[in-house]
């Protein structure tokens, strides 16, 4: 049994970081690889929800922490993902993973600490939601559940694309805002530093 966790939506400027994780049988895996579970960045949308209906079939069981813009304003966003992580691994621990496979953001060392602690083996690197299908299925859980909060955030808000800082939609959709609105909506985080150019009465600084 293995475990891996990935995150969606950490750089993005609207909505929250979801940080996903799943525990999958090894005689499973290569199942999974041939069918092209992969980064989910390299997927389209279409083949990322076709996919995680086959995960979540072929895996033992799954979990997700989301963490609002409310909490990344707040708090360090790399201490942030490792509570999620640290959340996640107490979670599945009842599947007895042998190794949990984790994409490495930042220095990861307390998120190692407790792998140990529990006996089992940290595979924490750069990439690997790309080399590690089990990472990958957890990058695919976190990206498609992410997309979805999205679509129900644009019925809501309006479409403000992809919701990233380098998206020109984006950025124009927090400007009308920031025109019509005193206040900005919960959906925005307030500590990206693109609002000091773009809506500096809507930023805020974290310390």
């Amino acid at each position: 049994m293995v475990v891996g966790i990935d995150e969606a939506g950490r750089g993005s400027l609207i909505g929250p970081m979801i940080v996903a994780g799943v525990a999958i049988k090894n005689d499973r895996l290569k199942f999974l690889k041939n069918i092209g579970v992969k980064d989910s960045k390299q997927l389209t949308r279409n083949r990322r929800e076709k996919l995680f209906d086959i995960i979540c079939s072929y895996s033992e069981g799954f979990t997700i922490v989301k963490v609002s813009p409310e909490e990344i304003d707040s708090e360090n966003l790399n201490e942030l993902t490792y509570k999620a992580m640290i959340k996640i691994i107490y979670s599945l621990v009842e599947f007895k993973p042998i190794r949990i496979s984790i994409d490495k953001v930042g220095n990861t060392k307390v998120v190692e600490q407790e792998i140990i602690k529990l006996g089992m083996e940290p595979n924490i690197v750069t990439n690997a939601d790309v080399y590690f299908v089990e990472a990958s299925a957890a990058s695919i859980i976190a990206k498609v559940i992410r997309d979805n909060i999205i679509d129900t955030l644009k019925s809501k808000y309006g479409d403000f694309g992809s919701g990233y800082p380098s998206d020109p939609k984006t950025v124009n959709w927090v400007k009308n805002v920031y025109k019509e609105y005193l206040t900005p909506p919960p959906i925005i985080r307030r500590s990206w530093k693109i609002l000091q150019e773009i809506a500096p009465n809507y930023y805020i600084r974290k310390w």
